[in-house]
């Protein structure tokens, strides 16, 4: 017992390390990053509905067709503090907030996965492209904090039907309804679903209900016209990798992998981030503990490979 008390002790320390140095690592990007491409963008759709919401216009907000293949819900949320500002939110007030909102999840996440293996939350919470992405005002931490919710309220379920069972398809509703390239992760809900929790087909139709009635109710663009909104969203994306930009860019299929190889960030951020990472140690140490995960946590392997994909 005495060494049960003192493994949960040592565990609890280094969970709240690991989110302690996520959240300084965050703050810290937060602070001394230089405004981003897409800032500007989401903040601005956020001040638009900021005014939306102020006057009562719910139909515009409805209909609100600015940045069309994504879901409106982050930059909702990034309306509430220029909200809570009044008509006198000026553009770094409202930015810095907003990138605080992004390190808050962030956060969140790197707490959710430390309690599902320390070694991976202490990684996640180093990682540059992650530090980067959920301490900017991008849309990138609110998604990543529910997708790993979704996961881990799964694992902790013990039985169809119960609490956590109920939170993780509610948590992967928001997980979409946040931003549509997380969604994959339903591919890896449906082999632990299947292969570790061995739950029956009849619960899972209230699990994708559930998924669904979520996704919707955070989605105000689609409470009108719903297929069709929601056809021209997904399917944005497919068009825009044909288009001239992209065309023009020049990069190979296998380019995601190039990205998480090495740290991008420190190079694209000269001056303003001042550690250099792990991000290649960390490629490195993913692809080794492929081969040990397929024996043990197949589910992990599943994740990573869908999600790449």
């Amino acid at each position: 017992m005495d060494r049960l008390s003192s493994f949960f002790r040592t565990r609890y320390v280094l969970v709240t390390c690991i989110v302690i140095l996520s959240v300084f690592l965050r703050f810290w990007a937060a602070d001394n990053l230089r405004t981003d491409f897409d800032e500007p963008v989401y903040l601005g759709n956020a001040f638009d509905y900021a005014a939306m919401i102020r006057t009562g216009d719910w139909d515009s907000v409805i209909d609100y067709r600015e940045v069309i293949e994504h879901p409106p819900l982050v930059k909702l949320l990034y309306s509430l503090p220029i909200l809570t500002m009044g008509e006198q939110a000026d553009w770094s007030s409202a930015l810095f907030i907003s990138r605080m909102v992004s390190v808050v999840f962030g956060a969140l996440a790197v707490l959710l996965l430390a309690l599902i293996d320390p070694l991976a939350g202490g990684l996640l919470a180093v990682q540059t492209l992650v530090v980067k992405y959920t301490s900017q005002a991008y849309l990138e931490a609110l998604p990543l904090f529910a997708m790993i919710l979704s996961v881990y309220a799964l694992l902790r379920s013990k039985r169809a039907l119960d609490g956590w069972f109920w939170l993780s398809a509610a948590a992967l509703g928001l997980t979409a309804a946040g931003k549509y390239s997380y969604a994959p992760i339903l591919f890896v809900i449906l082999y632990l679903y299947f292969s570790e929790k061995k739950y029956r087909w009849r619960e899972l139709v209230v699990y994708l209900l559930v998924i669904g009635i979520t996704f919707w109710v955070l989605n105000p663009t689609l409470y009108r016209d719903p297929l069709n909104r929601l056809y021209e969203s997904l399917f944005f994306h497919p068009g825009y990798a044909q288009s001239q930009h992209v065309q023009t860019s020049g990069y190979n299929w296998y380019q995601p992998l190039l990205w998480v190889s090495r740290s991008w960030v420190y190079e694209w951020h000269p001056g303003e981030i001042f550690y250099y990472g792990f991000d290649g140690l960390i490629f490195i140490f993913g692809i080794i503990g492929l081969r040990f995960e397929w024996f043990q946590r197949r589910w992990v392997v599943v994740w990573i490979v869908t999600s790449m994909a």
